[in-house]
């Protein structure tokens, strides 16, 4: 295998993390969907009574996309697909008390989350766009376009490494305060750990996935000089 780098298996590996770790996300999340909390709250219910106890007033949207569950720092609502909002389920409790916490996160002024806020709109445009900034500077050999889509996806980089310790702050706040609250008893946060534990893991291994990238883009680079 002449010319072969490490880094193209490091992609390999990365991008079959990333497919496994989804899946195993979504079965996770499914199976547990069917599962009803001893409390018999559903999502909405469970979302309102978290706000509730930590004084938050924020509107509670329902959105039509399946698995689309999040919180909207621009307009400060939380917003949830038909299922978790509706159903007791377990999946539902750990769903709503992660969005909740990034709420809390926005309004108590936690580091990472302004960090985030503030990079978000710009880089959700660049991250579309750096691929193909890239790819037309090598097809024009054009040395500017090159090395501002070499830029953009480091951005993109630094925004996932932003992006990790947001998430895992707010899995951490879901499982204390779905205890503080009284939502769920120790068996059912037990269980909504290993569904957020699982989700966390997605983010780690899109970090990885930005970063490989990022490398055999520079790789690349260091060929064709």
């Amino acid at each position: 295998m002449a010319g072969f780098k490490p880094i193209y298996l490091l992609l390999i590996i990365f991008a079959l993390l990333g497919w496994l770790a989804q899946w195993r996300l979504r079965k996770i999340y499914f199976h547990y969907l069917e599962i009803p909390n001893k409390r018999g709250k559903n999502g909405r219910e469970a979302a309102q009574a978290l706000l509730s106890f930590y004084g938050l007033d924020i509107p509670i949207l329902e959105t039509e996309r399946q698995l689309s569950n999040f919180y909207n720092p621009q307009n400060k609502t939380l917003n949830f697909c038909k299922k978790i909002a509706e159903t007791a389920s377990v999946t539902s409790l750990g769903i709503v008390a992660h969005e909740v916490g990034h709420a809390v996160q926005d309004n108590r002024g936690f580091q990472f989350m302004e960090m985030r806020n503030r990079f978000a709109k710009i880089l959700a445009i660049t991250g579309q766009l750096s691929p193909l900034v890239f790819i037309w500077g090598v097809f024009f050999r054009n040395l500017l376009l090159v090395y501002t889509g070499v830029l953009l996806l480091f951005g993109m980089v630094i925004f996932a490494l932003i992006s990790l310790p947001v998430e895992l702050n707010a899995s951490s706040w879901a499982l204390e305060a779905l205890k503080e609250v009284g939502l769920a008893d120790r068996e059912e946060i037990g269980i909504v750990a290993v569904v957020l534990r699982h989700a966390a893991f997605t983010y780690v291994i899109n970090g990885l996935q930005r970063i490989g990238t990022f490398l055999f883009i520079v790789l690349i680079l260091t060929m064709i000089r």
